[in-house]
């Protein structure tokens, strides 16, 4: 995606593949909740709400880490409407960042 701070997009032979951090943070032993949600409709956005809330009650309950990853769009930075951008982030993220509970040990 070319963007206002990335001009050129980004470049796989020099950059690599992007990390999934939140695949990586599930495979760790002291995790307890880890997901990735999205803002992109109002049902996504309270369960994205219900997500966050549910990993600082582990937190305060005691366990373990918590990774809330939330995939959103930046449509001034994409030069998109904010339709348009919604669009892409559902053509092309969701596919590479599939939302869903990656981890829950309750």
């Amino acid at each position: 995606m070319k963007t206002a701070t990335c001009p050129y997009g980004r470049d796989v032979a020099i950059h690599g593949y992007p990390l999934k951090m939140t695949e990586i943070a599930a495979t760790l032993e002291g995790t307890a909740y880890v997901t990735r949600q999205s803002v992109h409709t109002v049902p996504a956005i309270r369960k994205a709400k219900k997500a966050i809330r549910k990993a600082f009650e582990n937190s305060m309950n005691g366990k373990g880490s918590n990774l809330v990853e939330i995939v959103s769009t930046c449509n001034s930075g994409w030069k998109m409407t904010p339709q348009a951008s919604n669009d892409w982030m559902v053509e092309h993220m969701f596919p590479f960042y599939p939302l869903g509970d990656l981890k829950d040990k309750e």
